[in-house]
């Protein structure tokens, strides 16, 4: 006879495991998100240096948008978790899948300030699209096949979908504007401040 008690117990290890996991590799990216800003060349005038610092505000700002996002995201990712009750071997994948777009966040981040322009803003927001991607077909997938607790209804289903979505279709909407104007396409993520906010308004 199966002992339920060890099944339990193997099941729950191999959750925490698959948590432990993903929170390390979140915890390396955002480590490595301080890299990209490299220090201007030392000068004589106090004033020039001031003014090659504010020249990085493209590092600055995809640094602290890459931050945020990437903590958006590890906050999603820890909440889908907490519903989740079994796994299987295709939400395995689909975890590593996203987590592999995470792990590539940094380096998208890196190619706006060594080479400004419209192709690695098109990247970089890319890159943050396919992640929320990723992650609204391992919360549907999860649902789909009965893997979260079975509290979680309809309709927190769709609220999470959409709330996962709502920064990809900023980021989307950014890769088109980037191929008319890059500086114009980074302004547009400020949208991520309100874009939540303006979602609930418009869904109800």
């Amino acid at each position: 006879m199966r002992d339920s008690g060890a099944s339990d117990r193997r099941r729950l290890e191999g959750l925490a495991r698959l948590s432990g996991f993903s929170d390390g590799v979140f915890a390396i990216a955002i480590t490595l998100l301080i890299l990209n800003i490299e220090l201007p060349d030392s000068t004589a005038s106090a004033t020039v240096g001031m003014h090659r610092v504010l020249e990085e505000w493209p590092d600055f700002l995809s640094y602290v948008i890459s931050f945020l996002v990437i903590g958006n995201y590890w906050i999603v990712h820890h909440s889908i978790f907490e519903d989740v009750r079994r796994y299987d071997r295709g939400l395995l994948w689909l975890n590593i899948i996203y987590l592999m777009f995470i792990a590539f966040i940094p380096f998208s981040t890196s190619l706006i300030g060594d080479f400004p322009g419209g192709f690695p803003v098109m990247v970089y927001a890319g890159t943050l699209t396919l992640t929320g991607v990723v992650l609204s077909i391992l919360w549907r997938y999860a649902w789909s096949n009965d893997l979260l607790d079975d509290a979680v209804d309809g309709e927190r289903m769709h609220d999470v979908t959409l709330s996962i979505l709502t920064p990809s279709v900023v980021f989307a909407g950014s890769v088109l504007i980037a191929t008319v104007s890059a500086r114009l396409a980074m302004y547009s993520w400020f949208l991520l401040f309100f874009a939540d906010s303006i979602r609930k308004r418009l869904v109800g």
